[in-house]
């Protein structure tokens, strides 16, 4: 379920769809869902979170980990200040040139780092589909610090580093979403069957700590539940779509990213918390 859905306005995530996806030369922002495999595939992909720059030019507020912009050498904090030749004063602008690219062909980009100017020639790429993306981003990366997390029921730890020696479920919910709902018994039988291994599952969730509560026990969650109403937790770890849960082994490091409901995959989720259970602690 797309978190626009919410009854909530999300004026960042909707940024980030419009610049980051967008990319890809159509817009998906609201509840609009993935297009179709064909229709990705003709669409082109650079992987940057845009946002205008402060006197011209165009900030790259973040560059997806194994994105085109990645592997051309694009860091977070890069100033775009030309794509092909033109001055940039506007992310529509590049939006509008890596959409007229078209996957498989490169933009000649001059950046600017640290007072001088380099250029770089990302070459673009189809357009994976925003689950994909989460994972590239993530998955092999470290997990994020919690924030301003309120306790609902359960333990649940100040920091990422509390849970250092742990394998980690990160599960992102809210209760009006109802696939979150049928994930939860799933999670709970998790918890039954691997905490006393070193499994820790923590579910956070939008919903403040009243409406939490009640959704917790409706549902007979047995694990540790959070209340992230300030969406601080959510915004660091990318989270666009409900429900989203990330595999973080005993180091700290992200190792899967499940987006939305697929009982399919629940089977090679349990697979990788039995491997990572077994793992020595760091």
């Amino acid at each position: 379920m797309d978190l626009a859905a919410s009854r909530r306005g999300r004026a960042w995530r909707a940024l980030f769809a419009a610049t980051l996806v967008t990319l890809a030369g159509a817009a998906l922002v609201g509840g609009a869902s993935d297009a179709s495999a064909e229709q990705m595939s003709r669409r082109a992909w650079l992987g940057v979170e845009l946002a205008p720059g402060p006197a011209g030019g165009v900030i790259a507020k973040h560059v997806v980990t194994s994105s085109p912009a990645a592997k051309a050498g694009m860091v977070d904090g890069d100033l775009l200040v030309a794509a092909d030749g033109v001055p940039l004063e506007d992310p529509k602008q590049l939006i509008a040139r890596v959409a007229l690219a078209g996957p498989g062909n490169v933009v000649n980009l001059r950046i600017r780092r640290g007072g001088r100017e380099r250029d770089v020639a990302p070459t673009l790429a189809p357009f994976p589909g925003r689950d994909q993306i989460l994972r590239l981003d993530k998955v092999g990366t470290r997990a994020p610090d919690l924030k301003a997390l309120v306790t609902v029921s359960g333990t649940v730890p100040a920091t990422v580093g509390a849970l250092r020696g742990n394998v980690v479920l990160l599960d992102f919910w809210a209760t009006w979403c109802a696939p979150c709902r049928l994930m939860a018994p799933q999670l709970s039988k998790w918890h039954a069957t691997y905490a006393a291994q070193g499994l820790r599952v923590v579910g956070v969730t939008s919903d403040n700590v009243g409406v939490a509560t009640k959704t917790a026990q409706a549902l007979a969650m047995r694990y540790a539940v959070a209340s992230d109403a300030a969406e601080a937790t959510s915004a660091a770890y990318g989270v666009s779509a409900l429900p989203t849960m990330f595999v973080i082994d005993k180091k700290g490091i992200i190792r899967e990213v499940l987006v939305g409901y697929d009982p399919s995959r629940h089977a090679q989720i349990e697979k990788l918390l039995q491997a990572l259970l077994a793992e020595p602690a760091p």
